[in-house]
């Protein structure tokens, strides 16, 4: 079995992907977005773990039973057979690792964690990009068990295992998400103008958003935000105020505000204990 097929939809978008290393255990891909390069959107599913890494955001990421905005700074999981894909076309920069069921499940096992199923998203361990890099250099039996085992510990912290479900397709409120990714870095964009895109009333578009999303309409548009602020965080030149505004926030408070209430902590803090951890080039320099 070619793992390396599970990453995208056919052999023609895997193709795609910048690079790609596999062996009968795991299979890590690096895919980096470029003008007509960008994956289409798709659903499908297959009998390996499955582990997403948004570099950059991705607007929304269909799992099995919900929707979801794909954040920087967290890992999406996907268990064997569970339906997945991209709800847009992917222009985003992403890793996805697939890992073999039986390979993962047999370390799971040795680890005390034989009932347990991965849920929501889960912080990126500090590790684990210093692992892949090592791993994507050198083709190690121990740094693939390393790997497996920091996703493994990372899923079990969880802090949002908490399942959700998908309701009845909304066509008019995906045409108000589509609308929303192409202008939540503007800080004069408000629900109601995202209302207006939907044909719907302000009150009916929230209650149909919450439905769909089984989020808030603003915490969405947060989420966004926040998402973007990560990745520029990983530019040391831009100062915090210089974040705030190039994601789309009026001012540092209403930035700072957002920020602890969605991430749980301060920008500051986070900046100095993630963003480090996190090699948002680790798939796109040279062998």
């Amino acid at each position: 079995m070619d793992l390396s097929l599970d990453h995208g939809l056919n052999e023609k978008e895997v193709a795609k992907f910048t690079q790609i290393i596999t062996t009968d255990k795991m299979s890590i891909a690096g895919f980096k977005s470029k003008n007509g390069n960008e994956l289409v959107r798709f659903s499908h599913s297959h009998d390996s773990y499955e582990f997403v890494i948004p570099l950059t955001t991705i607007p929304l990421l269909k799992h099995h039973d919900y929707f979801c905005v794909g954040e920087v700074g967290y890992c999406y999981p996907v268990n064997p057979n569970e339906i997945h894909g991209l709800e847009f076309e992917l222009k985003s920069n992403v890793v996805s690792i697939v890992i073999n069921k039986d390979y993962l499940n047999d370390i799971k096992d040795e680890m005390g964690y034989n009932d347990f199923l991965f849920k929501r998203k889960f912080l990126i361990p500090k590790e684990l990009f210093d692992l892949i890099w090592e791993y994507r250099i050198k083709e190690d039996n121990n740094l693939s068990y390393k790997i497996v085992k920091s996703l493994i510990l990372g899923g079990a912290k969880s802090f949002d295992a908490k399942g959700i479900h998908a309701a009845k397709y909304f066509v008019n409120v995906r045409e108000s998400i589509s609308y929303l990714m192409n202008n939540y870095t503007n800080p004069n964009l408000t629900i109601e103008e995202l209302a207006s895109h939907s044909n719907y009333s302000y009150t009916y578009f929230t209650k149909v958003f919450k439905k769909y999303m089984n989020d808030t309409p603003i915490n969405h548009l947060n989420k966004l935000r926040l998402s973007r602020a990560k990745e520029l965080m990983g530019d040391e030149s831009l100062s915090l105020d210089e974040i705030s505004m190039l994601s789309g926030y009026k001012n540092n408070s209403s930035f700072t505000e957002a920020f602890k209430r969605l991430v749980g902590i301060n920008p500051l803090t986070y900046r100095k204990n993630f963003i480090k951890n996190i090699n948002f080039n680790i798939f796109y320099k040279k062998m």
